[in-house]
């Protein structure tokens, strides 16, 4: 009986751990998708700009076509993504350009856009001693030519 016992201990260890480590691996991989996302979603928005402000010599993102790129790519992106597209998914745009002005701490005034997304989601691991109920990611891109 006491062998069956330890088998028993050493079986459920065992397959919490199992399951621990496919749960760690799908979270690396949303973490991986989020921060593409993020990338994605600044690098993409820094190319809307507007052509009338650029003509006169100063960055000027389009605000809202770089918004409506965001939504759309946020939307693209939900297939591959299981805390995506069962969750919620929420993102605050930064611009920094000649008309809203730059951070204190861009002393060169580079124009950027920063892009963070925030998910909420059901629980990502099934043990039940790990409860991660959110993801967030933040990236930034910075336009390369200066003035």
């Amino acid at each position: 009986m006491k062998v069956f016992i330890v088998f028993l201990g050493i079986l459920l260890v065992s397959v919490s751990a199992i399951v621990f480590q496919g749960d760690l691996g799908a979270y690396g991989q949303e973490q991986l998708l989020l921060k593409e996302a993020a990338e994605e979603c600044a690098a993409g928005a820094s190319l809307f700009l507007q052509e009338e402000a650029y003509s006169r010599g100063t960055v000027v993102f389009d605000y809202e076509q770089a918004d409506g790129y965001i939504k759309s790519y946020l939307a693209y992106i939900k297939r591959n993504s299981k805390a995506l597209s069962q969750g919620r998914a929420f993102y605050t745009a930064v611009f920094e350009d000649d008309e809203m002005g730059y951070s204190p701490d861009n002393t060169d005034k580079i124009p950027a856009v920063t892009v963070q997304i925030h998910v909420d989601t059901a629980d990502l691991f099934r043990v039940p001693f790990i409860e991660v109920m959110s993801l967030e990611r933040r990236a930034r891109y910075e336009l390369p030519e200066g003035k």
